[in-house]
């Protein structure tokens, strides 16, 4: 007879125990409205690990929870890299659309309500906590020692015995029972509250309403007495105004980065990533703060009551490389996320970047094109009739990693410089068709032989080493995209009946040529770096040459 290894007998078994385990997750997350892909539903069931990452669930999947009429959930897949049809706007119903469960959407919206309107509660301890509710210990004592809970709920009088209670000396658990039988009908749960840091006690009456003073305020723990005239207070931590959910102590004040808004409403917004700075970090990074994800919830705003879809955290919808800086797109609600993945895939989205290269790039007359060439290819140069047949712009047509990629770019401006190649520096206005991976840094290094400064991969080396001490100068400074939410049938009559204050707001927002499409443009200044490094550059090189600035 063959005997089986006592190793083998152990991993039969726990491989059927992490089976069974997952699949009871699955059927708890399915329970309260969270739902998987269906690759990492099979997986579930079959036992394997799941591998779901981030990117799958918000780019190549739309994966919905969808109400139907009889409230009943469902599940609904659709591939949002595929071309949308004219019945596009059935995919993206924002009257029947629900991401999360309807308890959880109910309690994300009081929290954040809760949370905007923090400054009508007083302060509680330590700081970033607010007292939300309040109870007053009566000035004659608790009279009646016994409440009017369920059976078994109640004080008796073993209890009253035992903890030595008088109607003037009270424990803080029994007088939470007392004073609210319907949030603590039991002592456990009372205890529960005062370890969780959610009980405060102010020693003697209020002198006002919203002010708890520090002096004579504590944290109530479960020994604790309380006596007439007492305030016991239910303290938790609001943000105001940021994502709630978000308790780990961070405030905006304490992120180690700025992360300005250029634009914000209740589905996406816009956010200036500063160079330094990751939008997401990868496992075993260790970026910890240092990163656009998790810095969002502490910078937007969630999205007002009445928004469908909504996102518990809002996400970027693509990246920027940890040294480049510029205009982010950052979904609220996952119609957002879709509808903006589309307008990339479909290349909608135009953007434009601003870099300063090595050197003198080559302008041949063969890669010449015009402002009306550049947006028949689909670029977005503002064309105009007085510039249709001029030759402003430089095509550059190469290949990058066996995949197609198009950049237009031209000169704006030249400065002399004596680090630099041929003892210039040069100003370029950049605009990618395709997004291949460093397209722009790579092109330009490559293509044209004036790689970007402060590029340390694709500068080679050598003498352009000099000029890496400032980063890398390439910024994302301007955005043209369709609004995820106002183009819809239901987005629009929103928008129509906003006032026109509101509607064109800041400039950012406004309908195309047309009148049939609401746009966003967004544009933001250079980083202070590139006018001061081509400044000191020019100066430098005229105070060791005497020659005046160039244009």
């Amino acid at each position: 007879m063959k005997l089986v290894p006592a190793y083998a007998i152990f991993h039969c078994f726990a491989t059927l125990h992490d089976c069974r385990r997952r699949r009871q997750s699955l059927l708890v997350n399915k329970a309260r409205g969270r739902f998987l892909p269906p690759a990492v539903e099979r997986s579930a069931t079959r036992g394997d690990k799941w591998r779901y990452s981030r990117s799958v669930s918000l780019r190549t999947t739309n994966h919905w929870g969808s109400l139907s009429p009889d409230s009943s959930l469902s599940e609904r897949d659709t591939d949002v890299t595929a071309p949308f049809s004219g019945e596009s706007e059935d995919k993206l119903d924002y009257y029947n659309t629900r991401y999360i469960s309807e308890k959880d959407e109910e309690e994300f919206f009081s929290d954040a309500e809760r949370d905007e309107d923090r400054i009508k509660y007083p302060k509680g301890i330590p700081e970033g906590f607010y007292v939300t509710k309040q109870y007053f210990v009566p000035p004659e004592g608790f009279v009646n020692l016994t409440t009017n809970g369920s059976v078994g709920n109640g004080i008796d009088r073993d209890d009253i015995n035992r903890l030595e209670i008088t109607a003037v000396n009270v424990t803080l658990p029994i007088a939470l029972m007392l004073l609210d039988e319907h949030t603590y009908p039991s002592q456990s749960r009372a205890r529960k509250a005062c370890r969780k840091g959610h009980i405060m006690i102010h020693r003697g009456p209020l002198e006002s309403t919203t002010t708890f003073a520090a002096e004579k305020c504590s944290r109530g723990k479960v020994p604790d007495r309380v006596y007439p005239g007492d305030v016991i207070g239910y303290q938790v931590r609001l943000h105001g105004g940021f994502y709630p959910g978000f308790t780990s102590g961070t405030r905006k004040n304490d992120l180690p980065f700025d992360l300005p808004v250029l634009y914000e409403d209740d589905h996406f917004a816009i956010v200036n990533k500063p160079a330094g700075v990751v939008c997401y970090s990868q496992r075993k990074q260790g970026h910890g703060m240092m990163t656009v994800r998790a810095a969002l919830p502490f910078v937007l705003k969630p999205p007002r009551r009445g928004t469908l879809a909504i996102m518990r955290r809002p996400a970027s919808v693509h990246r920027l490389d940890k040294p480049t800086s510029g205009l982010l797109l950052v979904a609220k609600t996952k119609p957002a996320m879709v509808d903006l993945t589309r307008q990339f895939v479909e290349r909608k989205v135009r953007k434009t970047y601003t870099a300063v290269v090595n050197g003198i790039p080559d302008e041949p007359r063969e890669t010449s094109i015009s402002s009306k060439d550049a947006s028949e290819m689909g670029i977005d140069v503002g064309a105009g009739v007085a510039d249709e047949y001029c030759g402003e712009w430089q095509l550059i047509d190469h290949a990058l990693d066996d995949k197609s990629a198009v950049t237009v770019w031209r000169p704006l401006g030249y400065v002399k410089s004596m680090k630099a190649w041929d003892g210039v520096l040069t100003l370029v206005e950049l605009k990618p068709k395709t997004g291949r991976y460093h397209q722009l840094r790579r092109h330009m290094a490559w293509v044209r032989n004036c790689p970007i400064v402060g590029d340390s991969v694709y500068d080679g080396g050598g003498d352009a080493m000099s000029l890496r001490g400032r980063g890398l100068f390439l910024c994302s400074n301007k955005v043209s995209l369709e609004h995820p939410y106002f183009n819809t049938h239901v987005g629009r009559k929103e928008w129509n009946a906003l006032p026109d204050q509101e509607k064109y707001r800041n400039g950012i927002i406004r309908l195309s040529k047309d009148g049939q499409t609401v746009e966003v443009h967004a544009t933001i200044d250079l980083p202070a770096k590139f006018d001061n490094f081509m400044n000191n550059e020019q100066d430098r090189h005229d105070k060791f040459n005497g020659d005046s600035k160039s244009s």
